[in-house]
């Protein structure tokens, strides 16, 4: 497999996204141990948040370190962590607020 090379300028824009991905992380870890007695749904929601902002990091740093994907592609998945999976996260938190807490579709 063809190693790729990264600029400078892409490296530092990746890491910047790539921190803001981690904070990100923790801000949603702190929230799954804060909610953890209190709201059972919640605490479900943040898990599934900070799996996934576990599982796109890590995934992005090691192929970040084996260069083994172009640089566009490892942006588009750190973006996709830093900023989309927060915006999908809020929104979920917000609908269950405006529920109370409780599932309810359609009644």
């Amino acid at each position: 497999m063809p190693e790729n090379t990264y600029s400078l300028g892409w490296s530092i824009v990746f890491w910047l996204l790539w921190s803001v991905g981690v904070l990100v992380l923790l801000l949603f870890g702190g929230f799954l141990l804060l909610t953890a007695m209190d709201a059972p749904l919640a605490v479900g929601w943040n898990g599934l948040v900070v799996l996934a902002e576990g599982f796109l990091l890590f995934k992005t740093a090691r192929h970040f370190a084996r260069k083994d994907k172009p640089a566009s592609e490892l942006l588009l998945l750190v973006a996709v962590a830093a900023i989309g999976i927060p915006l999908l996260a809020t929104g979920g938190c917000i609908m269950l607020d405006n529920m109370g807490g409780s599932m309810r579709i359609a009644g």
